[in-house]
């Protein structure tokens, strides 16, 4: 009995639970955004194996596929054994790995980016595992995310889930990303400079002291007091740059009517967002 299964229609659960309740020796052979083969001795799962690796995290993989087909080919020996579950409690098991692997995948970065180590070092209070050190090893600023889920041979919900909790962790950043982040803040302060000259400068340099998280992102930028040119000298993340352009124009506000009266400053203000919105 040969059967093909739409993964858009079905989930590959469902295929397993099928071969399970009708005692089928064979495999399935998926395609569709993981592709591999899951092979049934009985109706039991003895092996799965996909790009990145075989057994278990193999079949978790294959598991999160939406799209593509589950083919059945029977009377197919698997060449080795690497999954022993009972067969419920490994349906149960993929299930909620599935459901896991949706939720990481909401915050994991696109696969073709490409990611390098962050120059911080890991704080005392942050115990790396082994499954770290070995995706942390992989990330270089070469290399693409896929290619680092594929080479540490951890499978990909592991690899996923360990490059989410890195990223979160601020151990890893885009370069890319980080860049075009940067970017964001020297293209505001140049434009906002070139409109309030040295009266922005005074207010930027009240603002850098007013508190440590100020004066760290300050410190990334340096500001030539001559030209009023803005350069990068460190990076920051986007939180730091949204939080920067709101509560420095807090200062602008209340500081601005005071120089300008209320009108000018109303028309200089606007003018300069204005010129802003061209240049992003």
């Amino acid at each position: 009995m040969t059967f093909e299964i739409s993964l858009k229609e079905f989930k590959l659960t469902d295929v397993l639970q099928f071969i399970f309740f009708t005692q089928k020796t064979g495999v399935v052979h998926v395609s569709g955004e993981t592709a591999g083969e899951i092979y049934f001795a009985n109706g039991i799962v003895v092996h799965a194996v996909e790009e990145s690796g075989e057994g278990i995290d193999a079949l978790f993989s294959m598991s999160m596929t939406a799209s593509g087909t589950a083919t059945f080919e029977p009377h197919v020996s698997a060449p080795k054994k690497t999954i022993s579950e009972d067969a419920g409690k490994l349906v149960e098991t993929v299930e909620k790995r599935r459901v896991e692997l949706q939720t990481i995948k909401q915050s994991m970065p696109p696969l073709d980016s490409i990611w390098a180590k962050a120059a911080k070092e890991p704080e005392s209070a942050i115990a790396l595992r082994r499954t770290d050190w070995q995706v942390l090893a992989k990330i270089d600023g070469k290399r693409k995310l896929s290619d680092v889920i594929a080479e540490s041979k951890l499978g990909g919900y592991e690899a996923m889930k360990t490059v989410v909790w890195l990223k979160d962790q601020g151990l890893i950043y885009e370069p890319e990303q980080a860049r075009r982040t940067m970017s964001m803040m020297t293209t505001y302060l140049n434009a906002f400079l070139a409109d309030f000259s040295k009266n922005g400068l005074i207010w930027f340099k009240r603002w850098s002291a007013n508190k440590e998280d100020n004066k760290r992102i300050a410190r990334a930028v340096s500001i030539d007091e001559e030209t009023m040119e803005t350069k990068v000298v460190a990076e920051l993340n986007s939180k730091d740059i949204d939080y920067f352009m709101s509560s420095f124009e807090e200062i602008v506000h209340s500081e601005g009517p005071k120089i300008y009266g209320k009108l000018l400053f109303r028309k200089k203000f606007d003018d300069f967002k204005k010129k802003l919105e061209g240049e992003t």
